[in-house]
């Protein structure tokens, strides 16, 4: 029993962590776009049609 009770606070105290990490990651957004992907580019067709 007491094993399980461990496994149920830690468990909680993670769920909690990662959940005030995400808060704070939100929190902190900015209204600008972020950039993560390279530019498009036109891409160049190396076969022909059927």
């Amino acid at each position: 029993m007491w094993v399980s009770v461990l496994f149920l606070v830690v468990f909680a105290a993670l769920l909690a962590m990662t959940s005030l990490w995400l808060w704070r990651q939100q929190a902190r957004r900015t209204d600008e776009p972020v950039r993560h992907a390279a530019p498009r580019r036109t891409t160049w067709r190396r076969h022909a049609n059927a």
